[in-house]
């Protein structure tokens, strides 16, 4: 018998049954919510039950294999294929929210110390942007100050505007990092802080030749947290990558 379809709303949306994709993160869905989401499709909507029964949530939904749903009794071919299609919309959305977390937040160190903010801003009414670095999970964002200048090299206070420099994870070769000390009149009377240089240096993986190089400036102990981090999530992606250009999508199984 035709299992009961139950009514749960979510909000402003063309289908009043259906999750928003892009709100609440997909992960997070309960096993009601991810029955709700499979109700909201037409020829599929009496498995939303069986979902529910079996503990299906949004943590594992875009996990599940051909094999899986024939274990949980579902034996036509076709309705395989259709919840395997909605479920793939979910393994993308999961993605996207994946893609859009930011993983570290940092800003670049201009200064030695007060002493030299105070001497190149003139006590404060010079104002200098520092770079914003944003790490994702398969991204890192470097937001870079446009100063204008009038004058030659002379550095107005007023009139800046930035640029933003995406670097693709995948495509990082490797990340360093090194030490520079102030300079010795401001260690000595000034009491500058050391900065970390963390570098990342990029590669066209279809030449093997590196492309680019890109300088992040912290202040020390901010430099070695964030080289860490960046190197984790370029092995993350770059397995992630190998992973899908060996892998293969499974098949329904006949």
């Amino acid at each position: 018998p035709q299992q009961p379809i139950l009514t749960m709303p979510f909000g402003p949306h063309k289908n009043s049954h259906t999750p928003l994709l892009s709100g609440k993160g997909v992960e997070s869905w309960s096993s009601d919510e991810v029955a709700y989401y499979l109700q909201s499709k037409e020829k599929i909507a009496n498995y939303g039950a069986v979902f529910r029964t079996h503990g299906i949530d949004g943590s594992v939904a875009h996990r599940l294999t051909d094999k899986d749903l024939e274990s949980m009794g579902i034996k036509m071919i076709g309705d395989r294929h259709r919840i395997l299609e909605a479920l793939e919309d979910l393994k993308s959305a999961k993605e996207q929210n994946d893609r859009e977390k930011v993983v570290w937040v940092g800003q670049e160190e201009l200064y030695w110390s007060w002493f030299d903010w105070c001497r190149r801003t003139w006590f404060g009414l010079c104002r200098e942007d520092r770079e914003g670095y944003t790490l994702r999970f398969n991204y890192l964002d470097i937001q870079r100050p446009k100063y204008n200048r009038c004058c030659g090299s002379f550095k107005c206070c007023f009139g800046h505007s930035y640029s933003i420099d995406t670097i693709d994870l995948c495509n990082v070769d490797d990340v360093d990092i090194y030490g520079v000390s102030p300079p010795f009149f401001l260690e000595c009377f000034c009491c500058a802080n050391s900065r970390e240089y963390v570098q990342i240096n990029t590669r066209n993986h279809e030449t093997h030749h590196r492309e680019d190089m890109k300088i992040l400036k912290l202040r020390k102990g901010i430099g070695m947290e964030a080289k860490r981090k960046i190197q984790n999530q370029v092995e993350v992606m770059q397995t992630m990558e190998r992973g899908t250009t060996c892998g293969g999508n499974s098949s329904v199984r006949h």
